[in-house]
């Protein structure tokens, strides 16, 4: 695989998600956001940011009949279930293209993409921490209030990346509830 730029990719990703999750708070202020997430595929040729508000959730459960622990809990965690998922991504579109441009000219080296997808994963999390640093996504009990994650779409390894994004991204507390996600939905 060809050698890829992932410092000005950083920069891109936390940029393109400055601007999503920035204008979806502005075009919902009465709403509080739970959680916020960027996710990619197994290929590594995208990333997409996902949010989801206590208000929105509920209205997703209403409207679906939700009432089983399990469902809940997969509607409440699950970025594609979410009501603000992929919204204002435009400008994750020079990602994407950088990314699958990358990947399609790069082989069918089943390590290297494998590698390629790793660093990948990291970046999107590097990204999402640097706005965190800035205190885009609250201080105090703001950022307390909201979770920060990254997945991987159907995919086996997305619970396990979801988990290690949650731990480096939260306050403990955050992650501690986070990782608990589909405890109360087995019992």
């Amino acid at each position: 695989m060809t050698s890829f730029d992932f410092e000005t990719l950083r920069v891109q990703i936390r940029e393109a998600a400055r601007t999503a999750f920035g204008t979806l708070r502005a075009a919902h202020p009465n709403e509080r956001f739970y959680a916020m997430a960027l996710y990619t595929d197994d290929g590594a040729m995208t990333v997409c940011p996902s949010a989801n508000s206590e208000e929105a959730l509920q209205r997703i459960l209403v409207d679906n009949d939700c009432t089983d622990p399990r469902d809940i809990a997969y509607t409440r965690w699950g970025t594609a279930e979410w009501a603000y998922e992929d919204q204002h991504a435009e400008g994750f579109n020079a990602v994407c293209d950088r990314l699958r441009a990358h990947v399609l000219a790069s082989g069918d080296d089943e390590r290297a993409l494998a590698a390629f997808g790793s660093r990948l994963n990291d970046t999107m999390v590097q990204a999402l921490a640097e706005l965190d640093q800035e205190g885009f996504f609250g201080t105090g009990a703001d950022r307390q209030a909201l979770t920060l994650f990254c997945s991987i779409s159907d995919s086996d390894d997305a619970e396990a990346f979801e988990d290690d994004s949650a731990n480096r991204l939260n306050p403990p507390a955050v992650f501690a509830l986070f990782k608990a996600r589909w405890d109360a939905s087995s019992a």
